[in-house]
Order: C-alpha cells, then sequence, then structure tokens
C-alpha cells in the first residue's frame, strides 16, 4: 500500500501513524496545495510523485 500526503498534512499523518502503532510508516509526500492546481500542475506533481509510490509499492521507500 502508498499513502501520498501532502506536506501540509504530513505532520498530521504521522501523528495518526503513530497513534495507530506504525511510528515509521513512510508516505509519498507532493507539494500542497492540490485543490487549486490545473491538469499540467497535477500531472507534474503525480509524475514526481511516481518514484516514491513506486518505491514504496516494492517495500524499498524511504521513511519520510
Amino acid at each position: 500500500m502508498a499513502v501520498v500526503c501532502t506536506t501540509e498534512f504530513l505532520d498530521t499523518a504521522r501523528s495518526v501513524a503513530r497513534m495507530v502503532g506504525l511510528p515509521d510508516y513512510p508516505f509519498a509526500v507532493v507539494d500542497h496545495p492540490l485543490g487549486s492546481r490545473n491538469d499540467a500542475e497535477l500531472e507534474e506533481q503525480a509524475d514526481r510523485a511516481l518514484p516514491q509510490v513506486e518505491a514504496l509499492l516494492r517495500g524499498s521507500g524511504d521513511k519520510r
């Protein structure tokens, strides 16, 4: 499984992971915000996130 999180919510995501007993849970991190981005910007974000997601799915992702 891979969880994608924006920079704005990374601290919250880490806190939740700790609360459920997964203190080292890795996330793929993208820039915030996403809601105001156009299609081209979202595609660029997805392209930058893809290596992180692939690494997480392969089990070799760094702990962000």
